[in-house]
């Protein structure tokens, strides 16, 4: 009961918790980049803590079962380290240079690109003669609408706030960089999404392999910090905000949001996790309202309930696709009742996701 529970619900719980964590994270990081934090030290050390995390939990509960590392894993494991390595520099400079509610705001972009890949790749089935097919596509275009809508217009202020005026003038050619740098973070993390589908077969012990990814993220990330950093002095740690970023990204970003992308992956596919992403832009700029006090304007209202409906869509036609399966699979071994698979559209979240 608890196992079919867990497959049935788990994947979404999990989901939502590592959007809210990584909304979370967008707002502690910004303020300590504002501080002074160094963005390439940053990552580096958000690895390391993830890695010492990670690594005796891996080592005592996959003892037995663990595989052997072989060459090919090794290879794969590097190059998801890469992806990762990438995603991360990219994203905390971007960052840097832009807001916390627009960087969550071009992380929508990611269900998009992995839809595209997992479509491509022939790993997610899209047939728009059938209404299932046709709500992913329509979800993934709301996606961007919403996306493209909170990031571009603002509207009516809804509540008004100083440091919004202040983050505006901040546009120019920081901003623009900014804003490619991000770019290049979600479809470096939309390729990390798609690659665990392969890797996962070749890697099934996902504690180790979460811990793998990390030490050599951790040393992809160093090697980088130390090339295109040389002050020395940014490197040493403080009781500060720092070190909370330090921390909290490594304990719950890194090594329990990977575990878990991983985990979702393995059960539910890449399109999946990556439909979740727009929560976290939702949850970030609400945070900025209470914590930053930025103003809110209509743009980020009908963005967000856009970002929201097309979350809905992609899981429905998720949703629809694993009904279609059970009832093959049914009908396959002559049982003629399928009424009790049959999902509504009032129900897509709760039914017919048995895997």
């Amino acid at each position: 009961m608890v196992s079919e529970a867990l497959d049935s619900y788990g994947p979404y719980v999990a989901q939502v918790m590592v959007q809210i964590m990584y909304a979370l994270m967008n707002t502690i990081v910004k303020v300590a980049l504002e501080d002074g934090l160094n963005h390439y030290v940053f990552v580096t050390y958000r690895q390391l803590v993830a890695t010492l995390a990670i690594s005796p939990v891996a080592y005592f509960v996959e003892r037995k079962d663990r595989p052997p590392l072989t060459f090919k894993a090794t290879i794969h494991i590097f190059l998801m380290g890469l992806l990762i390595t990438i995603n991360q520099n990219c994203y905390f400079a971007g960052l840097n240079y832009t807001s916390s509610t627009f960087a969550s705001a071009t992380n929508n972009i990611i269900p998009v690109v992995t839809f595209i890949l997992a479509f491509f790749l022939r790993m997610e089935d899209v047939n728009i003669k059938k209404i299932r097919g046709l709500a992913k596509v329509v979800g993934t275009a709301t996606c961007v609408g919403g996306t493209l809508i909170m990031t571009l217009y603002k509207g009516t202020q809804l509540l008004r706030s100083s440091f919004w005026l202040q983050q505006w003038q901040l546009l120019g050619s920081t901003w623009a960089l900014g804003a490619i740098l991000l770019f290049a973070s979600a479809f470096a993390w939309s390729v990390w999404l798609t690659y665990q589908a392969w890797v996962i077969p070749c890697y099934p012990a996902q504690l180790s392999l979460t811990a793998f990814l990390c030490f050599v993220a951790t040393c992809e990330c160093a090697a980088v910090a130390l090339i295109l950093n040389h002050d020395v002095s940014e490197w040493k740690i403080g009781w500060n905000i720092e070190l909370l970023s330090y921390v909290y990204t490594g304990l719950a970003c890194s090594a329990f949001g990977f575990f878990i992308q991983s985990w979702c992956i393995k059960r539910k596919g890449p399109v999946f996790s990556s439909a979740f992403n727009p929560l976290a832009t939702v949850v970030a700029a609400i945070l900025q309202i209470v914590c930053l006090h930025e103003s809110l304007h209509l743009g980020s209202v009908v963005g967000g309930v856009l970002v929201i409906m097309s979350l809905y869509f992609v899981l429905w036609g998720k949703a629809e696709d694993k009904n279609d399966q059970l009832i093959v699979s049914r009908r396959a071994s002559g049982l003629e009742q399928v009424e009790d698979v049959v999902i509504t559209v009032r129900e897509p979240l709760i039914k017919g996701q048995h895997s």
